[in-house]
């Protein structure tokens, strides 16, 4: 099944901007741990990922009545705290949750995604 995993908040971790280059090479460790652990699962697969820019960057649309709306900002103050994403097949969620241990310790949300036929 695939996941959707969100890191969207700081949890446990400092803000990048506060971090040493010592510790900021020890975060970008943790993610390449993750990846490894991935790849080195039997029946993962890690589709995608990436770090997302500042919420300030984003672009939402809303629609109503036929109308389109575009603003400037995430859709909802809590995805300013939205900092990256992997989508990735793994075989159940127990498989994902022990994975995500793996990683460091940002909140995340983790959302099943629905095949599209």
């Amino acid at each position: 099944m695939q996941y959707l995993l969100m890191l969207t908040g700081d949890g446990d971790v400092p803000a990048w901007t506060s971090l040493t280059e010592e510790e900021q090479g020890a975060l970008i460790a943790r993610f390449e741990e993750f990846d490894a652990a991935c790849a080195a699962a039997p029946g993962v697969e890690l589709i995608s990922s990436g770090a997302l820019q500042p919420g300030f960057t984003a672009t939402t649309i809303r629609r109503s009545g036929g109308t389109r709306v575009v603003t400037e900002g995430p859709y909802a103050d809590i995805y300013e705290g939205l900092g990256g994403f992997y989508l990735i097949d793994v075989p159940d969620l127990d498989t994902l949750l022990a994975l995500s241990d793996t990683l460091p310790p940002y909140d995340m949300e983790l959302r099943p995604i629905d095949a599209m036929e």
